[in-house]
């Protein structure tokens, strides 16, 4: 994805279509920032943004909010950003069903096994929507 300048250059993301009465915003939000360095403004931050990318003013307010108020569960400050989505683009097709083509690799092992984790652990709940997919 990328937003408009001087956030203009791709960033990894993903492009999610949900439905809020199986899964709230905040939920999603959540989600996202405790499965990825959300208080780390590291150096691959230009390629590896923390952001959470919107299509209007009112959902970008939204989002806003609901960082304010989940900003108390973290010790240190947020820097997740809310940026308007201008191009979204697939990424390259043998990075696609990547887990399941991995499944047992090294990178699944260490990155994605502990998310998928953490995700079954803590929002459990959310897993039976149809809309979810959480390999098992």
């Amino acid at each position: 994805m990328r937003s408009s300048p001087p956030n203009d250059t791709w960033s990894e993301a993903v492009r999610l279509c949900f439905d809020a009465d199986a899964i709230p915003l905040n939920v999603l939000i959540d989600i996202h920032l405790r499965t990825h360095a959300s208080t780390s403004d590291h150096k691959m931050r230009g390629k590896y943004r923390s952001a959470v990318y919107t299509l209007s003013g009112a959902q970008s307010d939204s989002v806003r909010a609901e960082l304010a108020a989940l900003q108390t569960g973290f010790e240190d400050p947020l820097v997740t950003q809310v940026q308007p989505l201008t191009e979204f683009r697939h990424s390259d097709p043998r990075f696609h069903r990547y887990f399941e083509r991995h499944e047992g690799g090294p990178f699944c092992t260490r990155y994605i096994d502990p998310k998928l984790a953490y995700l079954r652990a803590h929002f459990a709940e959310y897993s039976a929507a149809e809309s979810v997919i959480l390999p098992t």
